[in-house]
């Protein structure tokens, strides 16, 4: 891994200053508040979109550099200031302070199999948009997603997870099966069905009141949606 020792160095006597801070970043001016630390405050939701996705080239190019394997230290312990929510599916093999290029603090993190919206999600996103004022909020798929194939296998060869057998699997892929049901039974793909739901997931949580919605129209956060491609670690954003 390349690392900027200059820049851990300064990390580790004292935090960041918000102009290095934005340097590290990739130009995403702004983005580091004077307190620095590592913890980027961006002020608007594309602020916050270009952070993610400055991170996301370099995590890319491995030349991560917001990283700090060190205990928090007193400030980050006693408060957190997430600029960003993200719902991701518990698939092992995502890591979005990884694919983000982002120290512990940055993000609000949910997972469910399948990224979808259920109670769980939708409680903790809404807490981290009233409570912790996230800028923005995420849904982001990923590439050979076995919760989006259980649901393709639902609608297109019917397959059940009765909860006598599978427990509650069958609740999350059934959060899924609406998106796989919406597309033309030629598109019932999991490279088609992957984007599909993120951006039906995204959809619906920016629908939700009371908290969720109304920061949306006051311009507060945006929602987005994205595929993680876990073979080249890319995350495309898509709409």
């Amino acid at each position: 891994m390349d690392r900027d020792p200059d820049l851990s160095r300064r990390r580790f006597l004292g935090g960041l200053s918000g102009v290095a801070g934005a340097a590290a970043l990739g130009g995403a001016a702004g983005a580091l508040a004077a307190g620095g630390g590592g913890i980027p405050h961006p002020k608007t939701p594309q602020e916050a979109l270009k952070v993610l996705q400055a991170g996301n080239r370099r995590y890319r190019q491995s030349k991560l550099q917001l990283r700090d394997y060190s205990p928090v230290g007193e400030k980050v312990a006693s408060e957190q200031k997430p600029f960003a929510a993200i719902i991701t599916c518990a698939d092992s093999r995502i890591s979005p302070e990884l694919v983000f290029d982002v120290e512990r603090g940055n993000l609000f993190v949910s997972r469910i199999a399948g990224n979808g919206i259920d109670t769980g999600t939708l409680g903790s996103t809404e807490y981290a948009v009233g409570v912790l004022g996230v800028k923005l909020v995420v849904i982001l798929g990923h590439s050979d997603c076995g919760a989006i194939k259980a649901a393709i296998g639902v609608v297109t060869e019917g397959k059940a997870y009765p909860s006598s057998k599978y427990g509650a699997i069958g609740d999350f892929v059934d959060l899924l099966t609406p998106t796989v049901k919406s597309l033309p039974a030629n598109e019932r793909t999991l490279g088609r069905c992957v984007p599909a739901n993120a951006i039906a997931q995204a959809k619906d949580i920016a629908r939700r009141g009371p908290i969720v919605k109304p920061a949306i129209e006051e311009g507060k956060i945006e929602v987005v949606s994205g595929v993680y491609n876990i073979a080249n670690g890319a995350v495309s954003f898509v709409s």
